[in-house]
This record gives C-alpha cells, sequence and structure tokens, in this order.
C-alpha cells in the first residue's frame, strides 16, 4: 500500500508539471561587446509595421520582457541588421561584438533552435548574393536558376532536418517564405536583365529636360554634353543620401577644373522646393543643384529603374551610359573609376 502511494504521489507531481502552462511572454536578453552609447536595439516587426525599443544599459547588457499575440519574425537592428524570432514562453539569450558582428552573433536558451535556423539561412544568402547582388543577377539564366536551386535546396533541407527542433508556426512561415522567395526572385532577375538590356554601357542615356536649377532658370541634360556627368539622384528626407554629401563635396574639390560636371538631382515633391534651397544653403552643397519635375514618377527616373535612393551614375561627354549605378562618393572605387577617365 505504501508503495501505491508513493507511485501515486510521483505520477501527481510528473502530471502537474506537465500541465504547467507556458508563459504569456518572452524573455530576450543579453550582451552586447562594444556597445554604442545611447544606442538602443531595434525590433522592426514588417508584417504589421511595428517596432519595438530595447533599451541597453552602458555595459552592453538588456533584458526585456515581451508580450506577443503571436510568434513574430523581426528585424533586429543595432548597428548592423540580424532575423530574430520571437514567440511567448521563450527565454533567449543574445551575445554579439559589434565590431565583429555576424561571426560573434550567439543564440542560447530557449528559442536558440529557431534563431540559429535564421543565422545559418542569412549565411546562405551572403552566399547567393555575394559582395554585389548584380553579379548573381546578371547571370545568364542557366546558371540563374541552378545557383537558386542549390540555395533553395539547401535551405529546404536543413529546414526540413531540424522541423522537430522547431516551433510549427516558424516551420509554416520559413516554408511560405522560400516559395515566396522563389517567386520574386525570378521577377527581380528578369527585372534586372531589362535594366541592363536598356541602360548598357554605350547605350545613350535617359533625358531630363527643364529641370530647375537652384541658380537660377532651368537646365537640361543635353546642357552639359562634352563633359563627363556624375549625377547624385538624392531628397531631403533620405538619411543616406544626406550622409552621402560631405564626401560629394571633397570629390567635386579633387576633381575641380577637370572635365566633369557634378549634378545634385532632388527628387523631393515641388511643393517642398523650400525645403531643398534650405537644405542646400545650410550643408553649402555645391556642384549642379537640380530639382526634378515630378519626385519618384519623373520621367528620367523611371527611365533609370530608380526604387531607392541614392543613386549615382556617370555619363560621358556624349551623352552615353558608362555607368547606371556608380559607385557612391564614399567609396574608393570611385575615385579608381574617375581617375581612368580621360577628364
Amino acid at each position: 500500500m505504501k508503495k501505491i502511494l508513493i507511485i501515486a504521489s510521483i505520477l501527481m507531481v510528473v502530471a502537474c508539471q506537465k500541465q504547467t502552462p507556458p508563459k504569456d511572454y518572452a524573455i530576450v536578453q543579453g550582451t552586447i561587446t562594444n556597445p554604442i552609447d545611447s544606442l538602443q536595439l531595434r525590433l522592426y516587426d514588417a508584417k504589421n509595421d511595428k517596432t519595438v525599443m530595447v533599451a541597453v544599459a552602458k555595459d552592453g547588457t538588456f533584458l526585456d520582457t515581451l508580450r506577443m499575440e503571436e510568434p513574430t519574425l523581426f528585424t533586429a537592428v543595432y548597428k548592423n541588421a540580424f532575423g530574430l524570432f520571437v514567440a511567448n514562453d521563450m527565454d533567449l539569450k543574445i551575445e554579439v561584438d559589434t565590431e565583429k558582428f555576424s561571426e560573434s552573433l550567439k543564440f542560447t536558451g530557449k528559442g536558440e533552435a529557431e534563431n540559429n535556423f535564421l543565422k545559418f539561412k542569412a549565411a546562405e544568402d551572403n552566399k547567393l548574393y555575394g559582395e554585389d547582388y548584380k553579379d548573381y543577377y546578371n547571370l545568364e539564366q542557366d546558371a540563374f536558376d541552378k545557383k537558386t536551386k542549390s540555395y533553395l535546396d539547401g535551405i529546404g533541407t536543413t529546414l526540413k532536418s531540424k522541423k522537430s527542433e522547431l516551433d510549427s508556426s516558424f516551420v509554416s512561415n520559413q516554408e511560405l517564405n522560400l516559395v515566396a522567395f522563389e517567386k520574386d526572385n525570378l521577377i527581380a532577375y528578369q527585372e534586372q536583365q531589362k535594366v541592363n538590356k536598356a541602360l548598357a554601357p554605350g547605350n545613350q542615356s535617359p533625358e531630363f529636360t527643364d529641370y530647375m536649377n537652384y541658380a537660377g532658370g532651368k537646365s537640361s541634360l543635353k546642357d552639359f554634353r562634352g563633359s563627363y556627368v556624375y549625377i547624385d539622384v538624392w531628397a531631403t528626407w533620405c538619411g543616406p543620401c544626406k550622409y552621402e554629401i560631405p564626401f560629394l563635396a571633397k570629390v567635386e574639390e579633387q576633381y575641380h577644373g577637370k572635365n566633369i560636371k557634378f549634378i545634385s538631382l532632388s527628387i523631393d515633391n515641388l511643393k517642398d522646393e523650400a525645403k531643398w534651397r534650405t537644405m542646400i544653403k545650410d550643408k553649402k552643397m555645391g556642384g549642379i543643384q537640380l530639382l526634378a519635375d515630378k519626385d519618384y514618377e519623373s520621367q528620367f527616373v523611371q527611365d533609370y529603374f530608380i526604387y531607392g535612393i541614392p543613386r549615382f551614375i556617370l555619363i560621358d561627354p556624349a551623352g552615353k551610359i558608362i555607368n547606371y549605378d556608380a559607385p557612391r562618393p564614399s567609396e574608393e572605387k570611385l575615385k579608381t573609376i574617375l581617375n581612368g577617365l580621360a577628364i
């Protein structure tokens, strides 16, 4: 009888343990080596367009409790970006060194399996696209198809092999992402082939006509025939564009007196002309400052397939394309290209 009572007690304890409900929150904590003063960890949920900010202490440690309405795939940003999957009942620890980000990123605790998969997938993405994604999209169709299939097979096989370790909603989401990627990636490839054909080196550049000139009057691209032209397509609201402004000033100074014109072509809305003029004045921007006629819808912007800025374009004295996506002023390779021209 005593043995029966002991066994029953054990079974009751086990049963109680099994019935412990999952936590209705997730714990996200960790340590950032070489933290950046006052910078917070930003978690962006693209699906719902929501952002969660996690405070990071001066010593690089952080700890937050997140109540999730549903399992969520975030883009986590702290100097660099990485994928982060968070679901209720997780207790996830993140470690990373900002000076060697990708190689130091480490996940431990409940939730590590999903996030380690995301880290693996990010590495495979880097292999697929390489240093310049255009090299991948410029492949011949057979080579493109082969490389894409190898990527999809590798991700799919790994996902299947780890299915038992992963959250079911995470697996479903990743499977759907692979299907969507295959479709969208082919569309992107076909679009790049159109770009290559329309904007190949040696092709006559698309034109713009009668754009507002900050210095007065209006200007057209044909006005600059006889000179090399380096065009910076930018806007006052674009952070990365503003980052390039001081670098562009240095390039302009270095090639002052040479046969090259530097045009900064703003795609701000015409109603924001005053804001455009103020920024040019405040930042003491040099070169030729123009304002496009219909912001992103301007024909010149459309003809150059510009979907994101800044974009830099290099044209020769005859108005022919040298590079439809030239290096940025902050990149040393721009000077290498310019030094190779007869300017």
